[in-house]
Order: structure tokens, then sequence, then C-alpha cells
């Protein structure tokens, strides 16, 4: 029992306990409310896409409307999609009180067109570049991404997903209707204050809030259709990780990364997902019974109870998403199968090795402390780097406008069935990871990419280094 909790709060969770526990666990399964589908923006050759970021007006807790950021009108931001090979004709707007910088982490381009730190969008201004599309299906984001200042836009709701599509992904035999079999679930977790607004105390190193939102709702279920759904999972948290599980044993069918997809799907008992990475995973529902996909283990109703009386950095609801299966069974359920993988591309030649060891709550990366005036990697473009990555403690790791092959684990090589394109991963204290970084596009001096540890707060504070690509 947490000693920080007044006599007067222990007696009202303890009331609040022996109610919970006297209630059919079928209550609480019925209190979620359904998932909240973010908007979709399907982009054709050349069309325009206007991002307006400006605040707007959410309902976190029943009855308590309170002001929140997000695009066009609504917290969070609506769902890019768009195809390679093609343009986008992409304008951010700024109608906040204090300047941002945007990104679109995954999306392979130079910073002129994808963005950067140091390029910063004033209060009313706006910024339009032309975004070329030049890289395979896969799932990115976009996201505040100010100097200093990436945490609390991002918390108030600058977020969304960045979905590129191409014609092998389209003819493979995989869900791919939106917000139908085809689901986005963008990962947060929050504090609440009493008026129900959103509290981030920007003096603590790290934030891990006791609120899940899901797509921006708490507590929320899928109605589906019976057979296999594809999940696009984000984690767009500031500092928590996820271990995701579906909490009936069943496996979750891993079939991408971020940036890339596997040769075929990989059944794992549990994912765990870095802030800023993310995955697409497959879940069968064809046996028609209800499922939850959850972060961390099973909790049956007296953990929910014990809840109640911690002050941990556990979340106290873990359910990230009710699957409930409806309708008939499929007569034919085909196992999806992923489009063609050609392990030639991995095949690569080693230009230049770098050694990068993390402290991260001390905010250092080889001893230093970020300046934005220093560039610490130079690198030219179409070279491959091995780097040899450490640190003192588990966090995540992730770099911008490049991709990068993880080699080695602990010194263990990964089996080719592992092989996809990354851009964030995990490292565990004291472990090394090699990873085959691979520079595709150009950034200059004055607009560098960055790399560091994925957790936001620890960014704000210095956990990170910038780069440059030359020709």
């Amino acid at each position: 029992m947490d000693a920080s909790f007044t006599r007067r709060e222990l007696l009202q969770r303890a009331t609040l306990a022996g109610a919970m526990l006297s209630l059919p666990q079928s209550l609480f399964a019925g209190e979620r409310k359904p998932l909240y589908i973010p908007p979709l923006i399907d982009v054709g050759r050349g069309r325009p896409v206007r991002l307006d970021l400006r605040t707007a007006q959410a309902q976190f807790e029943q009855g308590k409307l309170v002001e929140v950021w997000g695009a066009n009108g609504q917290y969070l931001a609506p769902t890019v999609r768009v195809r390679a090979q093609d343009f986008v004709k992409l304008t951010y707007v700024n109608n906040l009180t204090q300047a941002i910088s945007m990104n679109i982490q995954g999306l392979l381009a130079p910073t002129e067109m994808v963005g950067s730190m140091h390029r910063t969008l004033e209060p009313k201004s706006s910024w339009s570049p032309i975004v070329t599309i030049n890289q395979p299906a896969c799932t990115c984001w976009y996201h505040a991404d100010t100097m200093f200042n990436s945490s609390l836009p991002l918390y108030r709701g600058l977020a969304g997903l960045w979905i590129i599509e191409d014609k092998a992904s389209k003819e493979a035999k995989l869900p791919n209707q939106y917000g139908v079999n085809d689901i986005p679930l963008i990962l947060q977790d929050h504090q609440f204050n009493k008026q129900g607004v959103q509290v981030l105390d920007m003096n603590q190193a790290q934030f891990f809030g006791k609120t899940l939102l899901v797509n921006g709702h708490p507590a929320t279920y899928f109605n589906a259709n019976r057979g296999w759904i594809r999940l696009r999972i984000l984690n767009a948290s500031l500092s928590r990780p996820y271990e995701l599980r579906l909490d009936n044993g069943q496996p979750l069918h891993q079939i991408a990364t971020g940036m890339g997809m596997f040769a075929e799907p990989i059944a794992r008992s549990m994912i765990r997902l870095a802030p800023s990475e993310r995955v697409e995973v497959l879940v069968d529902l064809s046996q028609g019974e209800t499922v939850s996909l959850i972060s961390g283990e099973t909790r049956g109703m007296l953990d929910r109870a014990r809840r109640l009386f911690s002050n941990d950095k556990e979340l106290d609801d873990n359910v990230i998403l009710e699957l409930r299966p409806e309708g008939a069974a499929a007569v034919v359920n085909e196992k999806p199968q992923l489009p063609p993988f050609e392990l030639s591309e991995f095949e690569m030649k080693i230009a230049k090795e770098r050694h990068f060891q993390f402290r991260p709550l001390d905010r250092l990366i080889n001893q230093k402390q970020f300046d934005p005036k220093r560039i610490d990697v130079e690198a030219k473009k179409g070279t491959v780097e091995r780097w040899y990555l450490t640190s003192t403690e588990a966090i995540g790791f992730t770099l911008q406008g490049a991709k990068f092959l993880v080699e080695t684990r602990n010194r263990q090589k990964l089996a080719v069935k592992e092989y996809a394109w990354e851009d964030t991963l995990w490292l565990e204290p004291n472990q090394e990871t090699t990873i085959l970084v691979k520079f595709e596009h150009t950034a200059s001096a004055e607009l560098p990419f960055s790399f560091g540890v994925a957790d936001f707060m620890l960014r704000d504070r210095g956990a990170m280094g910038q780069m440059t690509v030359s020709e």
C-alpha cells in the first residue's frame, strides 16, 4: 500500500474496492464504448492536404468538456493515406499560440519535405511542402517535433497516422478496409485533474499516466466480422512502452514493423512497443469469442481492486481494446498472405561503423548532451553504416530520415524471418544491439535529421543527437 495516500483517500478507495468486488464482471465489459476511428483523408496524386493545427474540445470524462489540441477541429489528427509513387501537396497551418515543428516519422524523404525540428512554424503561419512518396507500404505517423518542446504538443493532441500503400500490398491477401477490418489504434497514457483536463508535469524526467486512451478515448470495444482483422498499432505515449498481448493466450501474428513487412506472419505471444514505434498485427476472430488486446498481464477483478491502492507506473485499466466478433463464420477463412519478399535488399556493404552509449536518465549520448549547433553524425547518401547501441536503462531508440535492419541483439544474430526495415526499437539495459542503417535521403546542417531515445520527455531534455546526409 502506498504511503502517499491520505486516510480519507484510503477509506474512499477501500469503499470503492468493496463495491467493485460485489459487482458481476460482465457489468464492467458493458461500460466500454465503441472505438472511435479517426477520419481518413485518402490522397490521390497531387491532391492537396490541409492540416489546420488548432485548439478543439473533447470529453475524456463524461460531462467534462475541455480544451485540447488537434488538427482540423478535432482532438488528434486525421489519418492520411497515400500511395507509393504519388506526390502530396501538403499544407500545415499553425493556428495555435506557440511555434510548432512537425515531423512525419517513417516517411523517407529529404528534410525539405518531411520537416525538421529546426523548421519552426510560427503562430498564424503556414508551410506547404510537396511530398513525394518513394517507398513501399508502411505505417508512419505525424506529430509535433518542436525542439525542447515536443512532449506537451504531442500530449495535447498533435498526432495522427500516415499510411503508405503500394500495388503489392493492395494485391496481397490482407484485410485492407480502413475502419472495418484494418483498424488504427493510437495509444496514449494520460493523467486528468478533477475538471477532466490533461495534466502534465514538465519538471518530471518521464511521464506515466494512469488512464489509457485509444484513438483519444478510454475503455473501448470494436465489433468485428468473424475472421482475420488487422490492427495498426502506434505508441504515441511520451515515455510508456507497451507489452502487447491477447488475454486468451492466442498469438498476435505480426506482419510488419512501422517501416516494412516480413516475409510471412510471425506468431508472437508478446510484442513490446517503444514510444514512436508502430506494428501491424493480425488477429484471428474466426472462433467467434470475445478477446481483448491488453498491455502487460491479464487482470482479474481482485487485481482491479488492488489498483486502487497503488501509485506505481501501471495503468489503471490495461485493456487496450475489446474485440467482439459478430455475424456468421466465413465458409472459407483463408490465412492472409504478405506481398513478395525480396531478401536481396538486405545484402548491404558496410561503409562505416559507429558506437553509441546511451545514459537516458542523464540525457547523455557518448557522454554528450544535445547541442542544437552540433552535428553528431555526418553520413553519405546511398551508404550503409553499422551502429552498435548500448544503454544503461531499458529505453526506446529511434531515428528520422533513414531506416535500419536489426542485425544482432545481445550478440545473437537475428533469423531471416525477422528481417524488416525499422526506425524504432527497444533497447534492454547493458545489452548490445547492432543495426545496419541505410541513408537514402539528404539532410543539411540547417535542417538535420535527429536520432536518440524515443522517450519524448527525455528528448526534450537533450537525450538525442543530429545527423546530416550529403550527396
